[in-house]
């Protein structure tokens, strides 16, 4: 019987971007329905968008407040998501050495510290593609079955 799953793994090294290089991973393999199994790792910067949605607002996140947090030692404890060629939806949590956490959207510069362990799953049944959704306005996840 054929596994409707395959894993990949990966691990990114000092000084490389967390998630610009998973989206070239996924490219380079050509997986067409990836997502985020379990990463950990360390992290010396990310630039998060934060749910920014006040009360009484609309029913959706507002990803308006974008945070930058650099030259900060954190312990990656989770990263999950979805990705495609046409965009990737990850969310990140971030341990600090107080024992806080900083969690949010990953928007970008992500630098791994030390090393990040990435384990990426693919659908084999699925093509994850992206759609403009005008309720929400953004590029919200598409899933198509495959032929």
């Amino acid at each position: 019987m054929a596994s409707n799953i395959r894993v990949f793994t990966i691990s990114l090294k000092h000084g490389t971007d967390l998630k610009d290089s998973i989206e070239e991973f996924i490219v380079d393999k050509g997986l067409k329905a990836p997502f985020i199994v379990t990463c950990v790792g360390s992290l010396n910067s990310a630039t998060l968008a934060l749910n920014a949605t006040a009360s009484g607002g609309p029913p959706f996140p507002s990803y308006e407040k974008v945070k930058s947090f650099d030259n900060e030692n954190f312990e990656i404890c989770s990263l999950v998501g979805t990705l495609s060629p046409m965009g990737s939806h990850l969310h990140i949590v971030l341990g600090r050495a107080d024992g806080s956490v900083v969690a949010g959207h990953v928007v970008g510069n992500v630098t791994v510290q030390t090393t990040a362990e990435v384990v990426i799953g693919e659908s084999m049944a699925e093509i994850y593609n992206r759609k403009y959704d005008p309720f929400t306005s953004y590029n919200e996840l598409a899933v198509l079955k495959r032929e």
